[in-house]
């Protein structure tokens, strides 16, 4: 019998099989962390590495994903997912827009760590998103209001050599 498949209440005692077998469990744990799971993510010999990553948003939540390409020849590209990440929106009211802008900050934040993390010499970083009001405002040299502006601000700090662009999801 597992856990999973057990129907328990909090203030119920522990079904005794389970009881016995969950110091034994615990004990287990520790080799954990000595499992190793290869992750390829590459083809041998790429001729170029192209990282591309992906923001949106709605009303309930906004997220990034992460994925990375290897392109050996015309017919071998391969492109395998790196990571991703997502918040729930705020209970406070906000923007369509706004939240866009946040994700596209969520992943350039993202980027940096990933890129930092590679150690990989990659040929291009591009970053897509599908909100034209936040791409705009990444590429506004004018005074914005001060939300819009510290986010544009930090994005553009973060991802100044890297290319961003509307992607429609």
């Amino acid at each position: 019998m597992s856990v999973e498949f057990l129907q328990c209440q909090l203030e119920s005692e522990t079904a005794p099989d389970i009881a016995q077998e969950w110091p034994s469990f615990i004990a287990s744990l520790s080799y954990v962390k000595d499992i190793k799971i290869p992750r390829i993510v590459l083809r041998p010999n790429p001729k170029e590495i192209i990282l591309h990553g992906f923001s949106d948003a709605s009303e309930k939540a906004y997220g990034e994903v992460i994925y990375l390409q290897s392109v050996c020849d015309s017919s071998d590209n391969n492109t395998f997912l790196l990571c991703s990440k997502s918040r729930v929106a705020p209970i406070k009211s906000v923007t369509i827009p706004r939240l866009e802008l946040a994700a596209c900050l969520l992943l350039a934040q993202l980027t940096r760590k990933v890129l930092n993390a590679l150690k990989l010499k990659i040929d291009q970083v591009l970053l897509q998103t599908d909100s034209t009001i936040a791409l705009s405002w990444i590429d506004t040299p004018h005074p914005l209001k001060t939300f819009v502006s510290n986010r544009v601000a930090q994005i553009q700090e973060l991802t100044k050599e890297y290319h961003w662009s509307q992607h429609h999801f």
